[in-house]
C-alpha cells in the first residue's frame, strides 16, 4: 500500500478530530498494513480503538488496545521499554483502555493499569527536564494519567488518597513551560479544592482557588481561563452562603478588571454575571444607589449582546432593579423598569430572555395588585383589571411554547390569575384558569412546574 505509516496516521487522526470516522477508519488500517516498528502498529491499533469507541463497540475497542499493549510487549514478562516511541505508545494505551474501564465503571481495573503506568513511567518523565518529542508525548500522557488516577480514587471516595495523588501531580509539573500541561495542572488544584471542600477544609479550598488565580488569572489559554473562572464562582458561591457580601463585592471586582477586556464569550458571560452578583451584593450591603448604577450598567453594556447567554444578563438585571425599586417604595420607577424589559427582550429570538420578559409582566401585575389593594382602602373596591391584563398579556404571548423557561412563567401567570380571581369572587373564572394551568403542565416531569401544578390543585380545592 502506497504512503507511509506517518502520513496514513496523521491523516487518521485528522479525520477523527473531524468525526469523519470512515475516513479515519481507512486511514488507520493503512497505517497499520505499512507498520512497521512497534511504536507504529500499536498507534495504528489504538486509532481503531478509538474509531470502535465512537460507535460504542466498546468491547472491540478494549481488544484492540490489548493487541496494542502486546505489540509494545513482546512477552508477558516485559519491562519497561527503552525505546521512547514504544514507551508512549505503551502509556497511551494504557491511559486509554483506563479511560475506557472508568467509563465502565470498571474503577479498580482502570486503578490498576494507572498504577502500572505510572509505576514504569512516572519518575522518568519527572527526570526528563527536556526530553525529545517522544519524550514530551509521554511526559503529557503521564501527566493525563495521573490527573485521570485523582478523579478515578475520588470516584472510589477515597478522598485523601486522591488529595496525595493530586498534591504529587501540582509539584512535579507545575513548573514544566508546556500549555498542554499547565491546563492539567489547573485541573488539578481545582479538583485539590474541591477535594478539601468534601473534606470539610473550607480554609484550604479558598486558599486553592487563590492559588489558582494568581498562578493562571492572566493565561490566555481559553480552557485554562474556563478553570479559573469557575474556581472564582465557586469562591463567590462561599461567601455568598456567608452573607459576606465584603468578600462577594471583592472577589467580583478581581474578577471583572482582570477579565473586562477579555473577548472570549465565556469571559464576557461571567463578567457580565459578576457585575450584577456585585450590584445584588452592594444592595445587600445598605447601598442601593450603586446597586441601581450596577444593574444599569449591566443594561447598558450588554442588553444588545449578539450572545443570548451574555444578553440574558442584562435582562435580569433591569428585573433585579425593579425589584429593588419595588422594595424601595419607587413605585413609578419600578414600573418603568419593567416596561423597559418587556420592550427590549419580550421578542427576544432566545426563549430564556424571553422568560424574563414574562418575569416582568407578572411582576408588574403583581405591583399593580399591591397598588390596587392600598387604593381600595379609600374606595373600598379593588380594581384587578390592570392586574389581570399582565398576566394575561404573559399568557397570550408564551402559552403555546415548548421552552420550559417560558412554560414556567406562563404557569405561574395562570395561578396569580386564578388568586385573584379567586379573591375578587370570580370563582368560575378562577376555576377554568387552573383547569388550563393543570391541564397544560400537569404531565411535566419539571419539578417547578410540578410545584405550581400542585398549588392550582390546593387552590381549586378550596374554591
Amino acid at each position: 500500500m502506497e504512503g507511509s505509516f506517518d502520513a496514513h496516521f496523521e491523516r487518521g487522526r485528522r479525520a477523527l478530530d473531524d468525526r469523519r470516522h470512515a475516513d479515519a477508519l481507512a486511514a488507520f488500517e493503512a497505517a497499520l498494513a505499512v507498520a512497521d516498528a512497534p511504536h507504529e502498529r500499536a498507534l495504528a491499533l489504538n486509532g481503531l480503538a478509538d474509531i470502535n469507541f465512537t460507535k460504542d463497540n466498546d468491547a472491540r475497542a478494549l481488544d484492540l488496545l490489548d493487541q496494542a499493549v502486546s505489540a509494545c510487549l513482546p512477552t508477558p514478562d516485559a519491562g519497561p521499554p527503552a525505546d521512547p516511541r514504544t514507551a508512549y505508545a505503551l502509556a497511551k494505551t494504557w491511559h486509554d483502555k483506563a479511560m475506557l474501564l472508568e467509563l465502565a465503571n470498571r474503577f479498580e481495573d482502570a486503578l490498576e493499569l494507572q498504577n502500572k503506568s505510572l509505576d514504569w513511567f512516572l519518575a522518568r518523565v519527572t527526570a526528563e527536564e527536556r526530553p525529545d518529542a517522544y519524550g514530551e508525548k509521554l511526559r503529557l500522557v503521564i501527566v493525563r494519567t495521573q490527573a485521570m488516577k485523582c478523579s478515578v480514587l475520588d470516584r472510589l471516595e477515597r478522598p485523601n488518597d486522591a488529595l496525595t495523588c493530586c498534591n504529587d501531580l501540582i509539584d512535579r509539573f507545575e513548573r514544566v513551560q508546556d500549555g498542554a500541561i499547565a491546563k492539567r495542572i489547573a485541573r488539578a488544584i481545582s479538583h485539590r479544592a474541591s477535594l478539601f471542600r468534601d473534606l470539610g477544609r473550607q480554609d484550604r479550598e479558598i486558599a486553592n482557588y487563590d492559588a489558582l488565580f494568581e498562578r493562571f488569572g492572566a493565561s490566555d489559554d481559553p480552557d485554562v481561563t474556563e478553570v479559573v473562572l469557575y474556581a472564582l464562582y465557586k469562591k463567590i458561591r462561599i461567601y455568598q452562603d456567608q452573607d459576606d457580601f465584603d468578600m462577594v463585592i471583592d472577589i467580583c471586582d478581581q474578577l471583572i478588571d482582570r477579565y473586562k477586556s477579555r473577548t472570549e464569550l465565556m469571559a464576557i458571560n461571567e463578567v457580565a454575571r459578576s457585575m450584577v452578583r456585585r450590584a445584588v451584593a452592594l444592595g445587600k450591603r445598605g447601598e442601593h444607589g450603586k446597586e441601581l448604577a450596577g444593574y444599569d450598567a449591566v443594561a447598558a453594556l450588554y442588553g444588545a449582546h449578539a450572545s443570548p447567554m451574555v444578553r440574558v444578563h442584562a435582562a435580569k438585571a433591569l428585573m433585579f432593579k425593579g425589584v429593588s425599586l419595588n422594595e424601595a417604595d419607587q413605585g413609578a420607577a419600578e414600573m418603568e423598569c419593567y416596561e423597559e424589559v418587556i420592550r427590549r427582550f419580550a421578542e427576544d429570538e432566545d426563549d430564556e430572555v424571553r422568560a424574563v420578559a414574562a418575569d416582568a409582566m407578572i411582576y408588574k401585575g403583581m405591583s399593580l395588585a399591591a397598588i390596587a389593594e392600598d387604593a381600595a382602602e379609600d374606595t373600598g373596591e379593588r380594581d384587578i383589571e390592570p392586574e389581570i391584563a399582565c398576566y394575561d398579556e404573559a399568557i397570550r404571548r408564551y402559552g403555546g411554547e415548548d421552552s420550559i423557561h417560558l412554560q414556567r412563567a406562563v404557569a405561574e401567570a395562570l395561578l396569580h390569575k386564578a388568586e385573584t380571581l379567586a379573591e375578587a369572587g370570580r370563582r368560575g373564572e378562577a376555576s377554568a384558569c387552573l383547569e388550563t394551568l393543570i391541564a397544560s403542565y400537569a404531565s411535566s416531569n419539571d419539578q417547578e412546574l410540578a410545584e405550581t401544578v400542585k398549588e392550582a390543585r390546593d387552590l381549586q380545592a378550596d374554591l
